[in-house]
């Protein structure tokens, strides 16, 4: 199901044949954004008179869902760029008509973050469109992403309402607990991911556990005393503050990606010391 009505139009601009070769997508939500142009993907890919969401005749949506469908190509940036050689390979791979469904499609996440011979590489592919292809190029501030592929774009504001967690107060202890260790405490900090976050948080469990690290951090940036244990983070400058605001944001957004949950834990514990 499709959330957001923005994309939802986009069917409609299908039916009328009236669909753009690339769209980019500003969005306050790369992630579901993401699941929504998937969903898209499959109402224009469907080879039924009328799409079901729940249609078990054929494997083009399964194979859409986990990203393994050959014509559709997901692409996130290599590191700190999307890198030309991406662009090569994409390029090279749709060089064929698609076979299992009606387009070769490709999204691009992250589109701010082309360098400029990755960048002269998606204006050529663009310039030049197969009428076959059909992209979808994601950021969250159109503002940075280079103006002569963005004066090549439609452009679609996908805007999408935050989801309450519901969040116990196990959690809430739990995510206090860990900052006592890891900033307080500073003794075997990676040991503790191990043998007690793997033991008490479930995958589901991690984005909330993020999103309450991010609002201690962000109450002591706002010099609110609502934490007993951890008044040493009132000795940190906003700075020092900021810093870890932005690691746990970068947490919650790997989390969406299906990352190894030790690793970014890790990784998490091992920035937070540098």
């Amino acid at each position: 199901m499709i959330r957001n009505e923005n994309i939802e139009n986009l069917v409609k601009k299908y039916n009328e044949n009236k669909l753009s070769h690339v769209f980019l997508i500003e969005t306050n939500d790369k992630v579901q954004a993401l699941k929504d142009i998937k969903e898209l993907v499959k109402i224009i890919n469907c080879q039924e008179p009328e799409f079901q969401e729940d249609c078990s005749k054929c494997n083009l949506c399964h194979l859409i869902e986990t990203e393994t469908l050959p014509s559709l190509e997901i692409i996130f940036p290599d590191g700190q760029a999307i890198k030309k050689s991406q662009m090569e390979a994409l390029k090279q791979h749709f060089s064929s008509v698609p076979y299992l469904s009606k387009y070769n499609i490709y999204v691009i996440n992250d589109v701010e973050k082309f360098n400029s011979s990755s960048a002269n590489m998606m204006l050529k592919f663009i310039e030049e469109p197969e009428p076959n292809i059909l992209g979808f190029l994601i950021t969250n501030n159109r503002e940075n992403v280079i103006h002569t592929i963005k004066s090549r774009c439609e452009i679609v504001q996908v805007n999408y309402e935050e989801e309450n967690f519901c969040i116990s107060d196990d959690l809430k202890n739990l995510a206090i607990t860990y900052l006592t260790k890891i900033e307080v405490e500073k003794e075997k900090s990676i040991v503790y991911n191990k043998i007690v976050l793997d033991a008490k948080l479930d995958r589901e469990d991690m984005i909330p556990f993020f999103k309450i690290l991010l609002q201690i951090y962000l109450d002591f940036f706002k010099e609110k005393q609502a934490y007993e244990g951890l008044k040493i983070l009132q000795k940190l400058s906003k700075k020092e503050l900021l810093k870890r605001i932005s690691l746990v944001l970068d947490c919650i957004e790997r989390l969406n990606y299906n990352i190894n949950i030790n690793l970014l834990l890790d990784d998490f514990v091992l920035r937070l010391e540098e």
